[in-house]
């Protein structure tokens, strides 16, 4: 997601007058108007690269990938957000608030973090996509480092699994919508002078929560 502008308290229908005359994009959460400022270069070209890398894999199949346009509505949260991108399988659920197009149903969500951003992606977004029963996956990919964070609902019992991959040879699926990803997809023609002392590091590491 890119950095955080500023937060204003509104109401809803109020937040959906600001959004059809906005230039950027405006996120709601239960009361609060989060406004997203411009993103990196790196930003951007991971969004381009991942969806490069996706579209191919999708065709022909029952899931189609939108873009970070596309406005996701969080029911738990009374939230309406725009993840960079999102992948969804099967018939999509839509609603309709001053004819902005709202998905209701995500199989697959991503958000690219810049330092600004990544704590509330981590904690905050965390809970709310994953309260969606039809999000399976939830990824965060790094914009500052070589780093892919893949959270997957696991079944027959719902228990959601944490993955981390640091290596640029490393690779992951989505097992939801049978797309593969690699670090170098991601990271193609982006390269970093410096990696956080926790940046890279093991490849492929886990751990599970219910």
């Amino acid at each position: 997601m890119a950095v955080v502008a500023k937060r204003i308290p509104v109401t809803e229908d109020a937040y959906f007058e600001m959004l059809e005359k906005s230039d950027v994009k405006l996120e709601y959460w239960a009361g609060t108007v989060v406004g997203m400022a411009g993103a990196s270069d790196e930003h951007c070209d991971i969004e381009m690269n991942m969806t490069g890398a996706i579209l191919p894999q999708l065709k022909g199949s029952e899931c189609k990938a939108r873009s970070g346009n596309q406005a996701v509505f969080v029911a738990s949260r009374n939230a309406y957000v725009f993840p960079d991108l999102s992948v969804t399988c099967g018939k999509m659920e839509r609603g309709e608030r001053k004819g902005i197009s709202c998905l209701l149903n995500p199989t697959v969500i991503f958000e690219v973090l810049s330092p600004s951003t990544s704590s509330r992606d981590e904690t905050e977004k965390l809970f709310a996509y994953t309260s969606l029963r039809s999000v399976r996956e939830y990824v965060l990919v790094y914009a500052d480092r070589y780093c892919v964070k893949v959270h997957a609902r696991i079944q027959p019992d719902e228990m959601w699994k944490t993955s981390l991959y640091e290596e640029l040879d490393a690779e992951f699926v989505l097992a939801s919508c049978g797309v593969s990803l690699s670090l170098t997809q991601i990271y193609e023609a982006i390269s970093f002078s410096e990696h956080p002392e926790d940046g890279i590091g093991q490849q492929g590491s886990e751990s599970q929560r219910d």
